[in-house]
């Protein structure tokens, strides 16, 4: 895998020295010089690294008094909590999906590593908004005998949902898996963020009451975007 471009290494490395403490809010980081002295690099490279900190929040560039630490980490704009089986289906609910593509599945590795048959499935791709906001991009596997029109998609909150009022498959088991990735320079414009970006991958697997897959997803969020959250309750004994 190709490293990231140099200015985003570098603001990698503030992002870092930020949520640390060694930069905090109030605090002036080094100017566009000084960066240049200390990593070797280009002024432009500098500029660059200090305007994605300023793209993600963390920092303000003020006149005559440089560049000031706003925040300490950068807000998650879609928390998901994973707190059962209802949680992971509020999520699709919740995110506003925009079908960028849907027709029949390419035999690529997402198809063929399941042990799927491209010609038994169609495929969707789209982008997961909240508001304004791209929090995901997603490609979806749905089976051919149980698939949704574009439009009666559109016209229900999940495809999930779509398939269960126009068929009756309903899920029963969901499998997800959680994986962390880097956005390449074909994902990362369809997410709105730069090439080399961290970001949360996840898969899902719905299967119905004979066990039987009928829909599969996968979906890539930059990690700047999206958060897990899971609470635990400690039973109490009487």
């Amino acid at each position: 895998m190709a490293a990231a471009p140099l200015y985003q290494q570098i603001a990698q490395l503030l992002r870092a020295a930020i949520a640390s403490g060694t930069y905090k809010v109030g605090d002036l980081l080094p100017t566009e010089q000084e960066l240049c002295a200390i990593h070797n690099i280009s002024r432009h490279t500098a500029r660059d690294a200090l305007r994605l900190l300023t793209e993600a929040g963390l920092v303000a560039r003020r006149r005559r008094a440089g560049t000031v630490v706003t925040a300490p980490t950068e807000p998650a704009l879609f928390v998901q909590p994973l707190g059962g089986f209802q949680d992971l289906l509020q999520y699709a609910r919740d995110a506003r999906l925009t079908i960028l593509a849907y027709e029949p599945a390419p035999p690529d590795g997402m198809v063929l590593g399941m042990g799927l048959d491209p010609a038994g499935w169609l495929e969707l791709r789209g982008q997961r908004w909240d508001g304004t906001t791209i929090v995901g991009i997603t490609r979806v596997l749905i089976r051919r005998d149980c698939a949704p029109t574009r439009a009666e998609i559109e016209a229900h909150r999940t495809i999930a949902d779509a398939i269960e009022a126009l068929f009756g498959i309903s899920a029963i088991r969901i499998d997800q898996q959680i994986k962390a990735m880097i956005l390449d320079a074909f994902l990362a414009p369809l997410a709105g963020c730069e090439p080399g970006t961290a970001a949360l991958r996840t898969r899902r697997t719905y299967h119905d009451a004979k066990g039987e897959l009928f829909l599969a997803s996968e979906s890539a969020h930059p990690a700047d975007r999206f958060v897990y959250s899971m609470s635990f309750n400690r039973e109490r004994s009487e």
